[in-house]
């Protein structure tokens, strides 16, 4: 693949991310075998996008390639206390698996220096609990199955 552009997602990408994310469902896993779940994931794809803090890289035609959703977590926080984001879902297109695009889209949600949390399957097969790590993510505290990882600003490896 040639070149990749990153930018922030927009609200009009929705469409665009789920079916891309569908796609890449069974590797994250990710349930989506009902219009339920797939209602659920929409509105959270949308969610993401409306925060401002997700990012998508698209090939030189401006096809989705790869995407990091991400969105500010407001649990247990009071206005402009505390600012945690949370990095909801992410993939890359397989043929640019190990061209750094995941990297790279992490590393914009990272530049915003707040701490950055996310959540991985134990069953994911992307990776994503080592790839999270190289970028200076650490194990923390999780419940529910997944394990739970942390990046706080100047941890970087």
């Amino acid at each position: 693949m040639g070149e990749v552009n990153y930018r922030q997602a927009a609200l009009g990408d929705a469409a665009d991310i789920l079916a891309f994310l569908i796609a890449l469902a069974p590797e994250i896993p990710l349930q989506v075998d009902t219009l339920q779940r797939e209602e659920a994931l929409y509105a959270l794809i949308r969610t993401c996008a409306r925060s401002g803090e997700s990012w998508l890289a698209c090939d030189a035609a401006g096809r989705i390639v790869g995407f990091a959703l991400a969105e500010r977590a407001e649990r247990g926080r009071h206005y402009a206390e505390h600012e945690v984001l949370e990095l909801r879902h992410a993939g890359v297109a397989a043929a640019l698996r190990e061209a750094g695009v995941f990297e790279a889209l992490v590393r914009r949600l990272l530049a915003r220096l707040v701490p950055v949390v996310a959540t991985v399957s134990p069953h994911n097969r992307f990776a994503m609990a080592e790839r999270l790590e190289r970028l200076g993510f650490r194990p923390a505290a999780a419940a529910g199955g997944g394990r739970r990882y942390r990046w706080e600003p100047g941890s970087n490896p």
